[in-house]
């Protein structure tokens, strides 16, 4: 099967990093969730009940930074993915992919990220 749910580049603000000053003034983090599910259901039988919300899986995404600070992003998408797996049993395995365009190095870059794949 590879039906799947997905949302792109979700902007969180948060207070996440290594830093003092990251976890002092925040910033902004992009997210992006892909969920494995069986969509046949709910396509046949057109039914709203038989899917993911995508609100959900955003309200979710948001609570869960808001429950920071972490230090690291990995935590970050990993309390996403574990929440996403045990708040929607339909779901068979997440990716989340974290975007961090503002930290704090001297490279000159776009942003850098983690992207860990967890399965049920």
């Amino acid at each position: 099967m590879s039906d799947r749910i997905f949302i792109s580049k979700l902007c969180l603000y948060g207070f996440h990093g290594v830093m003092p000053e990251e976890k002092r003034l925040g910033q902004r983090f992009y997210i992006d969730l892909s969920c494995d599910i069986d969509l046949a259901p709910a396509g046949q039988a057109d039914d709203y009940g038989l899917t993911v919300c995508y609100d959900a899986l955003c309200t979710l995404a948001q609570t869960t930074c808001d429950s920071g600070p972490f230090d690291l992003i990995e935590t970050l998408g990993e309390r996403i993915a574990q929440e996403i797996l045990d708040r929607f049993t339909t779901i068979r395995s997440v990716r989340v992919t974290v975007r961090k365009p503002s930290a704090p190095i001297q490279a000159a870059l776009d942003h850098v990220g983690i992207e860990i794949l967890r399965h049920r």
